[in-house]
């Protein structure tokens, strides 16, 4: 089971997008925090496949969690929700899908390309792990 952890510090966001993702994927294993502190610690002590950031409410703590996490952890794959567009940052190269407007619409969109982003995270995450070093016999 791989483990997707979100950070938001709104609740009602927190649990929107910890149900979209939990939708039709049993081999899921999610948690969401408000707190940025909580999150660190709880990449420190057992790392997530991947860490969804929601950075479209006002939050000064978010954004600086956003940093800090791509500097201690540069290869850990991340998706950062903004507004009007949603970038995902795999550990190696950074792709922006964009959503705009905000009709109920655009929303949709946005969380139906956000599932499939954290599906093809999580794909490479599982593929990572079970590749054969190269060079050892």
């Amino acid at each position: 089971m791989r483990r997707v952890l979100i950070a938001s510090p709104h609740a009602a966001s927190r649990e929107l997008l910890r149900r979209v993702l939990a939708v039709g994927d049993e081999s899921l294993s999610i948690s969401a925090t408000g707190d940025t502190d909580d999150a660190l610690a709880a990449i420190a002590s057992s790392p997530p496949a991947l860490v969804v950031v929601d950075l479209r409410r006002q939050d000064e703590d978010h954004p600086l969690f956003l940093g800090l996490l791509r500097k201690r952890y540069p290869t850990l794959p991340v998706i950062a929700l903004v507004p009007g567009r949603m970038r995902i940052l795999d550990g190696v190269r950074e792709r922006v899908v964009d959503a705009p407007g905000e009709s109920a619409e655009s929303l949709h969109q946005l969380l139906e390309s956000l599932r499939t982003a954290v599906r093809e995270l999580v794909a490479q995450d599982l593929l990572r792990v079970l590749r054969t070093p190269v060079g050892r016999a």
